[in-house]
């Protein structure tokens, strides 16, 4: 047994921990988010296998889709409390979360114009945002049906947009706190999959290291947050990211990430191998890898509470150019989702500001991955130039203090 084997939980523990977790969302994220985005009342509407994400978010984990067409209703009362409903065909895993009203198969879109109409909401929120593919989940036929039933009160319907990022971004104090074990994991599986145990330089392909990691993370019962990629550079390939056999004197390189426990990780790490008789790097990647380490100190002081992504993005950017430091930055939100909502931090083939996400602010209790690259010459390889690319999950706190989940980050490992 690995010692990461006791990270991973029963399916029916995972899926305890995840419903208590969604539950306190609903009742202690939601109401502030309402309050905060200026919504009386939000409709997530998810049709059968074409659901809104937002939507598995907000109902048991044993619920894998929706039941035909699924409403889900949220109200925000004078108290502040948030009531929840269903009104779709009873269901009883909904009912564990949800005020399930009753129900008329051939009805269900005059009940719904019916309960919309019956609270008298100001505002009415629907995920049809143009910002973020998270935040429009609404199918343009539920749409249009919603319109049509809603008659004048369709007037009230305003984007959700706001409200969605709020809530998909704010992680609880349970969440924070399990975050550091689902990234050793993430790491610790990643480490073994870059050892000798793995490897054999002259044998081993990037492809063959990719596979390893993609069934161990099976085995483990895990999914990932996106394919595990493996790629390497090489002295003389000026440049250029290789897939190959993997030699001596290579630096390679992986992206990883999982989503366990509803949240996901994602992370990037380079590793040199090692030729016969060396017992270290050459100077000139470790003097990479403590490049990214001190760029990345410049763009977590950058990342303050009420900045927009683009005021980080530009600041950042000019710190490092203050510092001699050839830098790329592109961080995004991270959590429900691998590339979550909340505000962009430049992207990899866009460095300047971003129209729509990178105009979101950073907000206390929220989660990203620090992801960059910097560039710098490699006197041991005839000062080939080349770019050390990192990524870190990363949580902002209550505090405003940016948290690293590993203190070895930037460390190049060895093979």
């Amino acid at each position: 047994m690995k010692d990461y084997e006791n990270l991973v939980f029963s399916v029916k523990r995972q899926q305890e921990i995840c419903d208590a977790i969604k539950l306190k969302r609903l009742e202690t994220v939601l109401p502030e988010a309402m309050k905060a985005s200026g919504i009386d009342m939000w409709l997530v509407l998810a049709g059968e296998q074409n659901e809104d994400p937002v939507f598995f978010s907000m109902v048991p984990t044993i619920k894998d889709h929706a039941s035909r067409m699924t409403c889900l209703a949220f109200c925000l009362e004078a108290d502040g409390i948030v009531s929840r409903y269903s009104i779709n065909k009873p269901n009883a895993a909904l009912a564990r979360f949800y005020r399930q009203l009753e129900f008329d198969n051939d009805r269900q879109w005059e009940q719904i114009a019916e309960f919309v109409r019956g609270k008298d909401p100001k505002r009415i929120g629907i995920n049809d945002s143009s910002v973020s593919s998270l935040t429009a989940g609404l199918a343009a036929g539920l749409r249009d049906e919603l319109i049509k039933h809603l008659g004048d009160l369709a007037g009230r319907l305003v984007t959700a947009d706001d409200l969605c990022v709020r809530w998909i971004e704010t992680r609880i104090e349970e969440e924070m706190a399990m975050y550091p074990a689902l990234y050793e994991l993430t790491t610790s599986v990643m480490a073994r999959a870059f050892s000798r145990e793995v490897i054999v330089p002259g044998i081993t392909t990037t492809e063959d290291v990719e596979w390893w990691a993609v069934e161990e993370f099976d085995r483990l019962g895990v999914p990932l947050s996106f394919r595990t990629d493996v790629n390497l550079q090489r002295q003389g390939e000026d440049g250029k990211f290789i897939t190959d056999v993997i030699r001596p004197g290579d630096i390679l390189h992986y992206d990883a990430g999982i989503q366990y426990l509803s949240l996901a990780t994602d992370h990037q790490r380079q590793a040199y191998v090692l030729k016969p008789g060396e017992t270290k790097a050459p100077e000139g990647l470790i003097a990479g890898c403590r490049t990214g380490r001190r760029f990345a100190e410049l763009a977590a002081a950058e990342m303050q509470y009420g900045r927009t992504g683009n005021q980080v993005f530009h600041a950042a950017i000019a710190s490092a150019k203050n510092e001699g430091i050839d830098a790329r930055l592109y961080t995004h939100p991270i959590g429900l989702f691998v590339h979550s909502a909340g505000p962009t931090i430049g992207l990899y083939d866009k460095q300047q500001s971003i129209p729509g996400r990178g105009e979101n602010i950073l907000r206390p209790n929220t989660a990203y991955a620090l992801e960059f690259n910097v560039g710098g010459a490699v006197p041991e390889w005839g000062g080939q130039y080349l770019r050390f690319y990192l990524e870190e999950t990363v949580l902002l706190k209550e505090s405003g203090r940016l948290t690293y989940l590993d203190d070895d980050a930037w460390k190049l490992m060895l093979i």
